[in-house]
């Protein structure tokens, strides 16, 4: 949609909106919220960019992010993202592009990823954050929760999802499962639910499950959204911190360590490489590296937590 504009023709900001009286100042946000929500966009990365956006919509107007020098990385990333959206909403892409090549704007900087990426693997046992320091948290977890609440931490660890799409997905299970599940090859087809599953940038499209892990998640609290209630019987009823997140780094490792493809692993965890050698050279055997590989895998790591 177009907004009407000030003489200067920028972007009108809460006190123009006043001053002409077009609309409530509300109006633009809300209105921002519906967009992204029909992108697709997940109900924690509207939050975020509508926060980002509010903050520093004053960029696009000024066509000046000199002030994102002055943001730490995490926080400029999220700031550019939200500007990105926001711009595009607007219809003003080409002033945030016009910004980006003016102030030479990264999305990230290789070199500290790597130095981040490289701190992350070498002081991962300083941290309690090896793979044995993780799993040890999930066995401490499952010891103390009642069963249904248990099934959940084991149904996230066994499918690698992120903790809201394992809440999706055993949602999905409990009622839609002809539609969701391939019984053939025992997979849950997240691809068939593209609004809940396929995002911008954090997708899922399968996860390899068996009769068990089903009838886990079947077996969790009946409802639909227990994350709360979770956390509460994690951090506040045990004292125990609430570190879900180890669910899907266990699943990943675990699989890595025990041969599998990196490629593999990052298509269970919704990543597809941009490289040639994926998009156009690998082609296995999916179903074997499913039977022989993965499954053996999995229960294998069911054991070593029960």
């Amino acid at each position: 949609m177009e907004y009407p504009k000030d003489d200067n023709h920028i972007l009108p900001n809460s006190v123009r909106y006043e001053k002409h009286q077009w609309q409530p100042k509300d109006n633009l946000w809300n209105e921002f919220r519906e967009y992204l929500l029909k992108e697709n966009q997940s109900a924690s990365t509207i939050k975020n960019k509508v926060c980002y956006a509010k903050r520093f919509h004053h960029m696009l107007e000024s066509k000046n992010a000199h002030d994102l020098t002055k943001l730490s990385p995490d926080v400029k990333v999220h700031t550019m993202k939200a500007l990105a959206s926001l711009s595009k909403f607007l219809g003003r892409y080409d002033d945030w592009l016009d910004i980006i090549k003016k102030h030479q704007l990264k999305w990230s900087s290789a070199a500290n990823n790597s130095m981040k990426a490289f701190k992350s693997i070498f002081d991962c046992d300083g941290q309690g954050k090896s793979i044995d320091s993780m799993m040890k948290w999930i066995s401490g977890v499952l010891v103390v929760l009642p069963q249904q609440y248990k099934n959940v931490i084991l149904f996230n660890t066994l499918t690698g999802l992120r903790p809201n799409e394992a809440q999706k997905a055993i949602y999905l299970l409990k009622n839609n499962e002809n539609q969701y599940v391939d019984k053939e090859r025992m997979l849950l087809k997240h691809y068939q639910f593209p609004s809940l599953f396929i995002r911008q940038t954090k997708n899922a499209y399968i996860s390899i499950v068996n009769e068990d892990i089903i009838k886990m998640a079947k077996d969790t609290p009946s409802q639909e959204y227990f994350y709360n209630s979770l956390r509460k019987k994690i951090s506040i009823t045990n004292n125990l911190e609430m570190n879900m997140y180890y669910c899907r780094k266990v699943f990943a490792t675990f699989l890595r360590n025990s041969g599998v493809e990196p490629e593999i692993i990052d298509l269970l965890q919704g990543r597809i490489p941009s490289s040639v050698f994926v998009n156009h050279y690998y082609r296995p055997n999916i179903n074997e590296i499913i039977t022989n590989k993965i499954r053996p895998v999995l229960d294998s790591l069911l054991r070593e937590l029960s």
